[in-house]
């Protein structure tokens, strides 16, 4: 699945099983963004902040990339969802690199998450 949004190239998955499956085949970490339908800064953080081409760079060859809905989709009660957009990084074992609540406007807020979680990987 691509993203809808803009000329990105990003592949986004749907399926948190389906996706943890793919990031222990790959070994590459998870950029799990949990949303909800209608929200503003969920969809500006997918248009405006997630199709800067570094960002869709890093996205694409570092990690599997997820996108659920807060709401509807199924995933694991770990996850205490208290406000949306809420991004967490976690590795293929599921453990939780990071969590980033709330809209960053900046791309270079999630290249530094990014740098974080290559360090916690070595």
């Amino acid at each position: 699945m691509s993203m809808a949004s803009g000329d990105s190239n990003l592949t986004i998955y749907s399926d948190y099983n389906k996706t943890l499956e793919i990031a222990k085949k790959e070994n590459k970490p998870i950029f799990l963004l949990f949303s909800k339908k209608k929200c503003q800064w969920c969809e500006k953080l997918k248009s405006k902040v997630l199709t800067s081409k570094k960002i869709e760079e890093q996205l694409n060859r570092e990690y599997i990339v997820l996108f659920l809905d807060k709401d509807s989709d199924v995933y694991p009660k770990k996850y205490d969802i208290q406000a949306v957009p809420d991004v967490f990084l976690i590795s293929p074992k599921e453990y939780i690199y990071t969590e980033i609540v709330g809209y960053h406007s900046k791309p270079r807020d999630y290249l530094k998450w990014f740098n974080y979680v290559r360090i916690e990987r070595e």
